[in-house]
């Protein structure tokens, strides 16, 4: 593996684009150099003071408003911004031979998620996607302990990524809601990404689905607290019944008006020889119940986070004291650096997405056409006239 400095431009100093930031002073610390230390080379955002406040307190070496002359300077790119500017800074940066790590959803549409990854292919670089709770710990535990075959084929999952940041129906309009900005897809895009991902897994691909949506609060004000109102483009809440590659069943569901639901992310799988249960907002620990204890004591039993676990111990020796959504950044950069090193992609991939994203349009046409939908992860199944309205 090659050894140096892999220098990152970091594109949006945003919400996310901060974690990111916070994750690129992190990663050397906790993981050490590794093949590759990570440097925070240019900080872009679109606001001049926010570029130049963030960089400066993320300690990055420049600041910038110009994301095109950025990125020539360094080996890899982190697009974080909202999903209308990805194709077009990810085209840019891959067309020129950089590696690039992606926030999801990838793009607007599955066609503009397909175009993104057709460009990975023909450059050769590195590739990874912003699926920040795929690579939990716990998460990451379940997963192996479903492919080890402990616990015998998988029989039913139960996933949810539901919250409540849009549950008050006069919250006002915002680009997630405007399907020319965010894409077809709501809850999906923004949250259902993150559960199908763990789903498809622990349970393989998906075969078919019957989808079912709803837009619960259809228009909003345009602006808190005045009279005007302006049309909901997308989704507030889905849900789809799935069979999966594995020959397991189950329901997938996605809410952006889940009152009281900060950061509920969790699924349950039930194999043959047990079932494993994680409840994000308890993210730090897993549950498991495999079966033929005594009756008297049979029952879940909790595992709380260790040193035994995907990468935990790298920041910290003692059991049980937690991680959070920044050391999520931390582990998600560090195996991106990592796969750089490598020479591969850190998955799941821009391929993935690309079928992630053609689930989340299935789910949509099949509630609009009230059909289950075979092989959804094959072929986009966007109305013409929908995928029009993004070009």
């Amino acid at each position: 593996m090659p050894s140096g400095t892999l220098r990152f431009a970091l594109i949006g100093a945003g919400f996310i684009g901060r974690i990111h930031g916070l994750a690129l002073g992190a990663v050397n610390r906790v993981f050490g150099g590794g093949a590759l230390a990570a440097e925070a080379t240019v900080l872009v955002d679109a606001d001049p003071a926010l570029a130049e406040c963030q960089g400066r307190r993320l300690g990055f070496k420049h600041w910038s408003t110009d994301w095109d002359t950025a990125i020539d300077g360094v080996d890899a790119v982190i697009v974080a911004v909202p999903s209308f500017l990805h194709q077009q800074i990810a085209l840019a940066a891959l067309a020129r031979g950089k590696h690039v790590l992606c926030e999801k959803p990838v793009g607007r549409t599955s066609a503009e998620a397909d175009a993104i990854a057709a460009s990975a292919r023909v450059a050769g670089v590195s590739t990874a996607v912003g699926f920040t709770y795929i690579r939990a710990p716990m998460v990451r535990h379940a997963i192996d302990l479903v492919a080890s075959g402990e616990l015998g084929r998988p029989v039913s999952f139960r996933g949810r990524h539901v919250e409540d940041y849009l549950a008050d129906g006069d919250a006002p309009f915002g680009w997630r809601l405007d399907a020319a900005l965010a894409g077809p897809c709501g809850a999906l895009g923004d949250l259902g990404w993150h559960i199908i991902a763990i789903a498809r897994a622990l349970c393989g691909p998906v075969r078919s689905l019957n989808g079912l949506v709803s837009t619960v609060y259809g228009s909003r004000p345009e602006k808190t607290g005045e009279p005007s109102r302006r049309a909901v483009e997308n989704e507030d809440w889905a849900a789809a019944t799935v069979t999966f590659a594995s020959g397991a069943t189950g329901t997938i569901e996605a809410s952006r008006i889940a009152h009281g639901r900060r950061m509920d992310i969790g699924f349950e799988l039930t194999c043959t020889g047990g079932t494993l249960a994680f409840d994000g907002e308890r993210g730090n620990e897993l549950q498991l119940y495999r079966p033929g204890e005594r009756p008297g004591e049979a029952g879940f039993r909790r595992i709380l986070i260790n040193g035994g676990h995907p990468d935990y111990a790298a920041f910290l020796p003692a059991p049980a004291h937690g991680l959070g959504f920044n050391d999520l950044k931390t582990i998600e950069l560090h195996g991106f650096r990592e796969a750089v090193a490598a020479g591969r992609n850190l998955g799941p991939d821009l391929e993935d997405s690309c079928r992630i994203a053609r689930i989340c349009e299935a789910i949509i046409a099949s509630s609009e056409t009230g059909r289950r939908i075979d092989e959804p992860e094959h072929a986009p199944v966007i109305s013409e006239a929908r995928e029009g309205a993004f070009a």
